[in-house]
Order: structure tokens, then C-alpha cells, then sequence
């Protein structure tokens, strides 16, 4: 998971749009070709004109060496115990991370935020949760909600993305 998180804090400032990108697996191997997503616990990689899926655990790393074109783009930061996936955006207000318990866990909360960067839906328990605690996901969930991302009239009026809280 730390490993996870250390190439996840490598997009922190990546912004991705039809660029070439390496993943590095465990075993040593490189693939060049473009990351197409991150979800849950797989990654999707478009290699040799197919998408290949990989479990996190088999990847080492992955790297961004540049961005080529236009197109739609992807930014994944990493943040104080969250990370997030939302296609174009950046995130304006942080999440509130509260946990008065000893309890740990990693929480995945699908989230639909309007045109503003206002969170209109928060979904607490998504593929990649580690954890049952309700505790955690209701926290996990009222984290979301008190994030905001970027926004403005030129933005898609709902866009959908996750934030992953690690407790």
C-alpha cells in the first residue's frame, strides 16, 4: 500500500492527457504505453493497442514522462491521508479527516460534485474499501462532503470521481 501511495503522490502535480507513461511492475518489466485509469485496487494501461488490467500489487511504479496533445485529462493527489480521482480538477478545500477511534482502514467514497466543485453526492464503501467500521465510513463520508474541487461555468455540470481516505 505504501508503494501505492508513494506513485499515487507522484501524480500529485501530474496532470495526464495522452501522454506516455512507463509502469514499472515488481518483477522488474517495463511497459510503455498510456495509463488510462486508477480505480479501487487495478490499474488500466493501454499497451500495444489493448487495455491491460494490473492489480496494484503487481506494479512497483509508475512514470510520467511527459504530456503529449490534448484531450480530456485525469489528476490523482495524493493529500493528509487522501487521495482523490477527479478528471480535470483540483481540489480547493481539503478534506476533513476526523477519527476519535484506534480503528484503522481505507475507505473509497465515490463522489459527484456539480459544476462549482460543490460535492453533491458522497458514497462511502466503494470497490477498494478495506474496512466494514461504520464508524469509518460514515466519517469517511463526511470527509467527502467537506471537500470542494475547482469550478466554473465551462466545467460539465456533474462530473463523478472518488476520494480515498486511509485512517
Amino acid at each position: 500500500m505504501k508503494k501505492i501511495l508513494i506513485a499515487l503522490t507522484f501524480c500529485a502535480t501530474a496532470t495526464i492527457a495522452n501522454a506516455q507513461h512507463t509502469v514499472v511492475m515488481k518483477d522488474g518489466s517495463k511497459l510503455n504505453g498510456e495509463l488510462q485509469s486508477i480505480q479501487s485496487n487495478t490499474v488500466t494501461f493501454f499497451y500495444k493497442g489493448s487495455n491491460i488490467t494490473f492489480n496494484v500489487g503487481e506494479i512497483s511504479s509508475i512514470l510520467f514522462d511527459g504530456v503529449v496533445g490534448g484531450g480530456s485529462s485525469v489528476s490523482t493527489t495524493t493529500t493528509k491521508g487522501a487521495t482523490y480521482v477527479m478528471p480535470g480538477r483540483k481540489l480547493t478545500r481539503q478534506p476533513k479527516i476526523d477519527n476519535l477511534t484506534m480503528e484503522k482502514g481505507i475507505v473509497v467514497v465515490n463522489i459527484t460534485i456539480n459544476k462549482y466543485g460543490n460535492i453533491m453526492k458522497a458514497e462511502a464503501g466503494a470497490d477498494g474499501t478495506t474496512t466494514t467500521s461504520s464508524y469509518l465510513l460514515t466519517k469517511a463520508k463526511q470527509a467527502a462532503e467537506s471537500a470542494m474541487f475547482d469550478g466554473g461555468t465551462t466545467f460539465p455540470l456533474e462530473q463523478k470521481g472518488t476520494i480515498t481516505i486511509t485512517f
